[in-house]
């Protein structure tokens, strides 16, 4: 499948950017990532005047939530940036709770940056690719909340019979990304609070981002 930055140089020869950047960092190194990669794959196969950039941690088994925001100021000063580009966060909620989110949240916000929570895990957004309206009970979601990212893995299992961390079947989640806004903007009944305050994920804001471009 070509590849965007393949179609189209992500810089002119005269180091000129011509086109919107989404710069995308994720506390994950391996399922984010390959569901990003499936969403820039998919992107390249039409026309766009926006690139997706997936910025990978100097070093990987760092995933703290400042580790995340150091590889978007390193990524930043090396590219620079247009009014219009957008630079995520895409943090869990389950690793590292309130206090360091609310201090990694300030300073995301004070730099510009954007931010996508999960919770209680990225495997919760998958998870809402596969369930349908009479599927989102508030109890049950929450008690999957409280379980954590294992027991949602579980239901992705029971759901798709199967769940490989390394995603390598992103584009089926891909084909009901629709499904997934739809869920994760119906739970999101504050949307104001910087991450879910209960089972969900704000990541549907990137996909909109993105999907809006």
């Amino acid at each position: 499948m070509a590849k965007l930055d393949r179609r189209r140089s992500f810089l002119r020869q005269s180091g000129f950017r011509d086109a919107r950047l989404i710069g995308i960092a994720c506390e994950g190194s391996l399922t984010e990532l390959r569901y990003f990669e499936a969403v820039k794959e998919k992107l390249a196969e039409h026309p766009s005047r926006i690139h997706i950039e997936l910025i990978k941690r100097e070093e990987a088994s760092k995933s703290a939530p400042k580790h995340v925001i150091n590889s978007l100021d390193a990524f930043r000063k090396k590219v620079g940036f247009l009014l219009s580009d957008n630079f995520w966060a895409v943090i869990d909620y389950d690793r590292w709770g309130e206090k360091a989110l609310s201090d990694a949240a300030k300073k995301i916000e004070q730099k510009g940056y954007l931010l996508a929570v999960s919770r209680p895990c990225f495997e919760a957004w998958l998870l809402l690719h596969l369930l349908s309206d009479n599927d989102l009970d508030i109890s049950f979601l929450d008690e999957l909340d409280k379980s954590g990212c294992k027991a949602i893995i579980g239901e992705i299992q029971k759901l798709k019979g199967y769940y490989t961390k390394d995603l390598k079947d992103a584009e089926e989640y891909l084909a009901l990304s629709e499904v997934a806004i739809h869920n994760a903007k119906k739970l999101d009944t504050k949307e104001n609070c910087r991450w879910p305050q209960s089972f969900g994920s704000k990541v549907y804001l990137l996909l909109l981002s993105i999907l809006k471009s």
